[in-house]
C-alpha cells in the first residue's frame, strides 16, 4: 500500500512511500515450516547477555522516640556492604562474538537519617528530615561489554568502573489541613549527589581514544575516522535544591449541590541543579552543567466534579524541557522536550456493583521529542495520538 502522507501527523510534506499492508502481514504464519525458515538473530542477544553476581549485605539500627506530645523523632543508621562481579560479551559488526571482559568490585556504606516531626497546631505539621541513600548502577551499565557496529561507525560500551551513587538530603515541609477534606503543603529541598552517574555520547571517538579507553582490545577505529561511542560514566558531583508547593480541596464550602462537588488539586516543582566533573570529548571539565534527567518545572493540576453517581475529572500535566543525554560538547547534548497532556475521565454510577465509564488520554496529542544542542535540532519525534476507553466496571 502507498501512504501519501495525507493526515500525517508529523506533517503531510512528508511523503512516507510503500509499506506492506496490515492485511498482509496479519496473514502471515510465520511458524510454518514450508514457507519460513527460523534462524537465530546473534545481533537481538549478544550485547544483552551477560553473567552477573551480586551480594549484599546489610544491618541497621533504628530509634523512635517521642520527646513530648508534640516533637517527634526516628533516626536510625544503615551498614551494607556490595560484591559484585560480571561479564561481559566483546562483540563486532553486532553479531560476531570476538570474546568477553570480567570485572570484580566490593564497596562498603554506612547511611544515618534523621527525620522530626513537630505537631504545631492540630490542623498544622512540620516535618524536617536528613537521610542518605545510595544509588547502584544497574547491571547492564556495569556490564564490561563492548559492541563495535563497524558499518554504522558506532560503540557502545558499559563501565565495570562505575561507582553507586551517594545522595545526601535535607528536605523541610510544612502541611496545613482544612477542616474539610483538603490540605496545603509547601517544602524546601537539597541534595547533594557524590559520584552521579549519566549517559555519555562522543560523536568524535577517534582511535586514540579507544586505544585509551580499552588498551586490552583490538582498535577497530581507523587513523583519521571520527566514530560515535556511547558510555555510562560518573560525574563527581552535581547539587540539586529546588521546593514544591501543593494544594488539594473539596469546594465544599460554595453554595449549592452544584457547585460544592467541585475538587481542585494542584503541585508546582522548581528544580534546579549544578553538577562537576563532567568532562567533554577532548578531557576538559565543562562548566555550567546540570543534572541529566531533571526537569527545571513541573506542573501537575487536576478539577473534579462528583456526587453520589456521578465523578468526572480532567487533569492536566506539564514539565519542561530538560537534558536527557551529554555529549562531548554542547551541541553533542541531548535534550527531551517539553510536554503538556491533558486527560479526561468520567463515570456513571447505575447500581451498587456497576458503573459505566470514559477515559481520554493524551488529549493534545503530544509527541515525545529529542533534540540536539539547541530547541530547533530535532532529533527524534513520535506521535502516538489520543486514547479512548469506554467500558463498563463490576466492584465486587
Amino acid at each position: 500500500m502507498f501512504f501519501d502522507g495525507k493526515n500525517f501527523q508529523a506533517g503531510e510534506q512528508y511523503v512516507p512511500g510503500l509499506f506492506a499492508s496490515r492485511a498482509y502481514l496479519a496473514s502471515l504464519n510465520l511458524t510454518n515450516g514450508k514457507v519460513f525458515t527460523g534462524e537465530e538473530d546473534p545481533t537481538e542477544f549478544l550485547a544483552l547477555n551477560y553473567s552477573a553476581k551480586e551480594n549484599i549485605y546489610a544491618g541497621y539500627l533504628r530509634w523512635d522516640q517521642d520527646i513530648n506530645d508534640k516533637l517527634s523523632v526516628i533516626t536510625g543508621l544503615r551498614l551494607e556492604h556490595t560484591k559484585i562481579k560480571y561479564t561481559g560479551n566483546i562483540i563486532e559488526n553486532e553479531e560476531d562474538l570476538a570474546g568477553t571482559r570480567s570485572s570484580k568490585n566490593s564497596y562498603t556504606d554506612l547511611l544515618p537519617s534523621v527525620a522530626v516531626k513537630y505537631q504545631a497546631k492540630e490542623d498544622l505539621v512540620l516535618r524536617g528530615a536528613f537521610t542518605t541513600a545510595l544509588a547502584r548502577p544497574n547491571y547492564y551499565a556495569l556490564t564490561p561489554f563492548v559492541g563495535i557496529v563497524a558499518g554504522d561507525e558506532q560503540i557502545t560500551a558499559g563501565n565495570p568502573n562505575l561507582d553507586a551513587t551517594n545522595a545526601y538530603n535535607l528536605d523541610f515541609m510544612a502541611e496545613q489541613y482544612f477542616k474539610s477534606v483538603g490540605l496545603l503543603s509547601g517544602g524546601l529541598f537539597y541534595k547533594r549527589l557524590n559520584n552521579f552517574i549519566y549517559t555519555y555520547a562522543d560523536r568524535a571517538y577517534t582511535t586514540e581514544k579507544f586505544a585509551n579507553d580499552f588498551s586490552d582490545l583490538a582498535n577497530p577505529i581507523p587513523a583519521g575516522e571520527q566514530w560515535a561511542f556511547t558510555q555510562s560514566r560518573n560525574g563527581e558531583s552535581v547539587n540539586v535544591y529546588g521546593f514544591e508547593v501543593a494544594v488539594q480541596r473539596q469546594l465544599d464550602f460554595l453554595p449549592g449541590r452544584f457547585l460544592s462537588g467541585f475538587g481542585v488539586y494542584a503541585n508546582y516543582t522548581f528544580t534546579k541543579s549544578k553538577a562537576k566533573g563532567v568532562a567533554n570529548s577532548d578531557g576538559e571539565l565543562r562548566e555550567d552543567m546540570t543534572l541529566p534527567g531533571t526537569a527545571p518545572h513541573m506542573l501537575n493540576a487536576s478539577l473534579s466534579w462528583e456526587d453520589k453517581r456521578f465523578a468526572a475529572r480532567i487533569s492536566a500535566n506539564y514539565t519542561a524541557a530538560y537534558i536527557d543525554e551529554l555529549g562531548g560538547d554542547a551541541f553533542g547534548d541531548a535534550f527531551y522536550d517539553k510536554q503538556f497532556f491533558l486527560d479526561a475521565n468520567a463515570s456513571f454510577k447505575v447500581s451498587k456493583v456497576a458503573r459505566f465509564f470514559a477515559e481520554a488520554t493524551n488529549l493534545t496529542n503530544q509527541p515525545l521529542r529529542y533534540y540536539q544542542g539547541v530547541s530547533s535540532q530535532t532529533r527524534q519525534m513520535e506521535y502516538y495520538r489520543p486514547r479512548y476507553n469506554f467500558g463498563v466496571k463490576f466492584d465486587f
